[in-house]
């Protein structure tokens, strides 16, 4: 998708900060979800509710569905790396860590992303890129630490696993550039992606779970409700929108308005701690990535 002709409008900032407000909830819905769902349950949850407001959209607007086999197996791939397998490692991780740390954590996927992108496509790394993932994860490196050196092993296992949450959505970007969307509109694309994720981890749920016996609390229903409306529906509509309309660099800001917001309602709401090492690593990782993803000048003025 290219960038629109034309700079972003004031509506566009006002769609952008409501998609770092849907995005930053994220980690809130998921720490209210877990307090009476078990985790597979609560992904399972999620991606069957994301599929039926998806797909209840793409009808909406009367979007066609792909029905070539080649885009359904583009759909399994990203419905793997793009749900099923992230949306049950933040549950399994958010058992362990809260809810403001996980949005910290996951500003490490661009950095990821660069990572991957100079290995497997042709977007090869600078120095001054490599020098910004660097960067970034000396970030994580200040999460890490204290939990690495004081022995709390469910702390680190927990950041690990939100680690490899960033990574999975980074091998997705890195699929989508390297394979496609698959055939249809962004939309149809992304609710046929959801209905493959949900084929994968609703099995799983019923396998290892048991999601029959469950009885979830208000809390817990308003956490499944705001993962699939709000995460899972809002936010990628809000993203083809904004791409659309301002341009796919625009619509990605979203990532450093997301760890505030997640930050804010840990604090607010869930009575979690915030400490100035995390607010300092978080701050280190936004300057990698800053550091990576803009051009010097020379290099700008090259481009015209």
């Amino acid at each position: 998708m290219t960038a629109p002709p034309h700079g972003p409008r004031p509506d566009d900032y006002a769609l952008l900060l409501l998609l770092g407000l849907v995005f930053g909830s994220t980690y809130l819905f998921i720490s209210l979800g877990l307090q009476t769902i078990p985790p597979i349950t609560l992904a399972a949850l999620r991606a069957f509710v994301g599929f039926l407001a998806l797909f209840g959209l793409t009808l909406a607007f009367g979007h066609a569905i792909p029905r070539d086999l080649r885009s359904w197996r583009t759909f399994a791939l990203l419905g793997f790396f793009g749900g099923a397998l992230p949306f049950t490692l933040m549950s399994f991780a958010q058992q362990r860590i809260d809810s403001s740390l996980a949005s910290i954590i996951i500003t490490s996927m661009p950095l990821f992303t660069l990572a991957l992108a100079h290995a497997f496509t042709d977007d090869r790394a600078s120095p001054r890129k490599i020098a910004g993932v660097l960067i970034g994860f000396g970030g994580i490196l200040l999460l890490l630490g204290p939990a690495a050196l004081r022995g709390q092993s469910s702390s680190l296992v927990g950041q690990l696993l939100y680690l490899g949450v960033a990574l999975s959505y980074s091998v997705m970007a890195i699929l989508v550039r390297r394979l496609g969307g698959g055939s249809g509109t962004a939309l149809s694309r992304t609710a046929c992606s959801n209905a493959m994720a949900t084929l994968m981890v609703v099995p799983l749920a019923f396998l290892l779970e048991q999601p029959a016996a469950v009885s979830p609390s208000l809390n817990s229903i308003i956490g499944v409700l705001g993962l699939g409306l709000l995460s899972s529906t809002l936010g990628q509509f809000l993203v083809f929108r904004l791409s659309a309309t301002a341009g796919p660099n625009f619509a990605s800001a979203n990532n450093y308005l997301g760890p505030p917001v997640g930050i804010l309602w840990g604090v607010l709401l869930l009575s979690e701690p915030i400490t100035w090492l995390r607010i300092a690593a978080m701050l280190v990782i936004f300057a990698g990535i800053a550091f990576a993803t803009t051009r010097t000048g020379t290099a700008r003025l090259a481009t015209r």
